[in-house]
């Protein structure tokens, strides 16, 4: 039987959340987090949210688990083939025309394969220039994965196979990147609701998101994307998404998914 998990247990719940794994889960559509939250206690067996409370308090290695279901970590390279090929052919080239040293910014990048595929990008059509690329995550154990640079063929199946033969060694069935463009690359934890935002990006990729948060968070979390990038600056979502009055950000739309900053 299913754990039932009343309005009045999510709020109990959220509290609890906030200080054992540091997620403020009132920023998130309640309805969508209390489904997966539910799911989850459904495969862990437990009777009531009150008994896992109990198991996260005790379990390190159940609160890392935990966390990395709730931030659901999803990522590919090259994903959302339309998107990356206008990075790759028109924002990038414009980009270091006009600024030719870039600052990029992947915000959720999960298992990395984003921002290495930016990296990349960035290689084949700048490969002398040295770039200041940034890859964030809430989850510690996605950052983990993508400092091993590690991956399932299935992860590279959208990716050109200049990218695939050049940049990746095949080992034991997995993809190994190359250490020079996993060198490029900063790898930080970063709670995108509470931490504060470097500024000065060219670019900022924040895709697949924001599906997440309730419409005020979203709001408020592209104002603030929009303040640390440098006018010009190219602010990309992913292809479920769109932001909602983003001239409010001093954003506009020029292309699927990408925005620029006045």
């Amino acid at each position: 039987m299913s754990v039932i998990l009343t309005d009045g247990d999510y709020k109990i719940l959220k509290q609890s959340l906030k200080t054992t794994i540091g997620l403020d889960l009132s920023q998130y559509k309640q309805q969508q987090m209390q489904r997966r939250i539910r799911q989850w206690l459904d495969r862990t067996g437990v009777k009531t949210y009150k008994e896992y409370l109990k198991i996260l308090e005790s379990s390190e290695e159940e609160r890392l688990k935990f966390t990395e279901y709730l931030t659901i970590n999803t990522s590919q390279f090259y994903r959302d083939v339309s998107v990356f090929k206008e990075i790759e052919e028109k924002v990038l080239p414009d980009l270091l025309q006009r600024f030719r040293r870039l600052k990029i910014w992947s915000a959720g990048a999960s298992i990395g394969a984003e921002i290495y595929t930016v990296a990349m990008i960035l290689q084949e059509l700048s490969p002398n220039t040295a770039h200041t690329l940034l890859g964030t995550d809430f989850d510690q154990s996605a950052l983990v994965k993508a400092g091993a640079g590690v991956y399932g063929e299935n992860l590279l199946n959208s990716l050109p196979s200049l990218y695939k033969n050049k940049y990746f060694t095949q080992e034991n069935g997995s993809f190994k990147i190359d250490a020079g463009i996993k060198g490029k690359v900063r790898l930080k934890r970063h709670n995108l609701l509470e931490d504060s935002y470097e500024k000065g990006f060219h670019m900022i990729l924040c895709r697949n998101v924001f599906i997440y948060f309730t419409p005020e968070t979203q709001a408020r979390l592209t104002k603030q994307f929009s303040e640390s990038l440098v006018p010009g600056g190219i602010f990309v979502v992913g292809s479920a998404e769109n932001l909602m009055a983003p001239e409010t950000a001093d954003l506009k739309r020029v292309s699927y998914c990408i925005y620029q900053k006045d």
